[in-house]
């Protein structure tokens, strides 16, 4: 097969790429590994059967190091935007400039950026919920004020949703706007060839040339079967991820600065419990966040089902408190995540990634005051315990119990971790001793391989992602349309 530009992913960084670059008239094929599936078939239809299909590895990937983290992605059509909450927000003004200083970002100021993002909002119909709020937001939103906090509704890509309390094993009604409901569709209007359960194995270079000549993948056939094609290309972009686009682009040789700057957002979870009936598992997740010590720290509400507050009590389980779910909501301190990580492919040669984060001693400072503070406000709000993911630590019942942690630590190997954000493992930049592509995208030492996803994002934005993935998946596609041209 022969094309124009090759794409490797449809997820937020992808589906932008791919309907940016055939708008303009070029020939794109986008390779996906996960599947396509019947929304009235797949999404919607539990935990246990929707991270089956939708997500990598079932949704069990373990992020290794001193403290173990849970990590999940999607791996399907659309990408983690089939699985995420839809909450959106523009990169802070803070960020930015921060990027700019330390690596030098070209083009990446808050006004170059606000027309991509609005172009974004406008593709999504992102806006507030405009509905009662359900009980477990209600609950978050009083607490906030009892404490004087900076807090809001967060806007979200889920124009009509009816609380069904599916984002986190895709949407059956549609309502989110997740890239196979919007863009993909959109973009193969526009005569982008999409493949999925086409396994990517690597890049085909020639290096004397500085150029990438195409990728060899292996597609599934209808039967099961897996055959190995070639696909020449004159450009390649590769979006698959934050995790999967280093693991490719090592295994395929190419090293410089990649995968060696994995940043997350590490999140604790903690369970509230109330006097009354919340029924959180049968609405969408709290809607509001706290902002008040953004972007250093972040607190909101986390998905709930009965399973999910298992897991959460799993720590310090007490089956008796299974007994109580209709009483109780999830919730979530994030940090901004100063520790680094690292991006390999397995060496057992089995084609999957090996993902490292060391948690950094701020990152447990921040953990320790922003649970100290969410335990607060819960209490505050009317809660009469909370069961924090801390092995070992018994439910807080009292605001003195719970304050005690902006002076104390939490104690690192007992903390119960998970993150839904990764990102900066392949950061842009013009700084070539930080960087491992320039400020649009252009992996360093090729002509014509681009970078276009979560891993571009040069540090952690402090905020959920999809906003600002989309915002330079577009700046970096129109670049390099008018780069063309010129």
């Amino acid at each position: 097969m022969k094309t124009q530009v090759v794409v490797i992913g449809s997820g937020a960084g992808g589906a932008v790429t791919a309907l940016e670059l055939a708008r303009a008239g070029l020939d794109v094929i986008v390779l996906e590994q996960g599947k396509r599936h019947d929304r009235a078939v797949t999404y919607g239809t539990g935990s246990t059967e929707g991270m089956k299909q939708l997500y990598r590895r079932r949704g069990m990937t373990p992020i290794v190091g001193s403290v173990p983290i849970g990590y999940v992605e999607g791996m399907c059509v659309g990408g983690s935007t089939e699985i995420n909450s839809g909450f959106w927000h523009r990169t802070p003004a803070e960020v930015l400039l921060r990027w700019q200083t330390q690596f030098d970002l070209d083009g990446a100021s808050v006004d170059e950026l606000a027309p991509h993002f609005a172009w974004a909002e406008e593709q999504l119909s992102v806006s507030l919920s405009g509905k009662p709020w359900p009980r477990s937001t209600e609950i978050f939103a009083r607490g906030a004020q009892k404490m004087g906090w900076a807090a809001q509704e967060v806007p979200r890509a889920a124009t009509g949703c009816q609380n069904s309390n599916s984002c986190a094993v895709g949407c059956p009604t549609g309502a989110k706007q997740g890239m196979s409901t919007t863009l993909v569709p959109k973009a193969e209007t526009a005569g982008v060839k999409l493949l999925d359960r086409a396994h990517v194995k690597m890049l085909v270079k020639r290096r004397a040339h500085r150029r990438i000549t195409g990728v060899l993948g292996e597609p599934e056939l209808d039967d099961g079967a897996r055959k190995l094609v070639r696909i020449d290309a004159d450009h390649v972009f590769v979006c698959a991820g934050p995790t999967e686009t280093p693991a490719l682009l090592r295994r395929s040789g190419i090293k410089f600065h990649v995968g060696d700057t994995l940043r997350i957002h590490p999140m604790l979870k903690m369970i509230a419990k109330f006097p009354e009936r919340i029924d959180a598992q049968d609405s969408v997740l709290p809607l509001m966040q706290v902002r008040e010590f953004y972007p250093e720290v972040g607190m909101g509400g986390a998905f709930y089902t009965p399973g999910h507050a298992a897991l959460m009590l799993s720590d310090n389980w007490e089956p008796e408190r299974m007994a109580d779910v209709r009483n109780m909501a999830g919730y979530y301190v994030a940090v901004r995540g100063r520790g680094r990580g690292q991006v390999r492919p397995s060496m057992l040669g089995d084609a999957s990634t090996s993902i490292r984060y060391e948690l950094d001693n701020e990152d447990v400072v921040n953990l320790s005051n922003g649970l100290a503070r969410l335990a607060t406000m819960l209490l505050a709000a009317g809660a009469t315990e909370v069961m924090p993911s801390v092995q070992g630590m018994a439910p807080i019942r009292t605001q003195r119990e719970a304050i005690r942690w902006l002076d104390e630590r939490l104690p690192r190997k007992a903390i119960g971790l998970t993150t839904v954000h990764a990102f900066s493992s392949c950061p842009i930049g013009e700084r070539s001793d930080r960087c491992a592509a320039d400020s649009y995208g252009r992996v360093r030492h090729w002509d014509n391989l681009h970078v276009n996803d979560a891993s571009i994002l040069p540090d952690s934005p402090g905020v959920n992602p999809q906003g600002s993935v989309m915002a330079f998946a577009r700046r970096n596609a129109l670049h390099f349309i008018d780069s063309r041209a010129s």
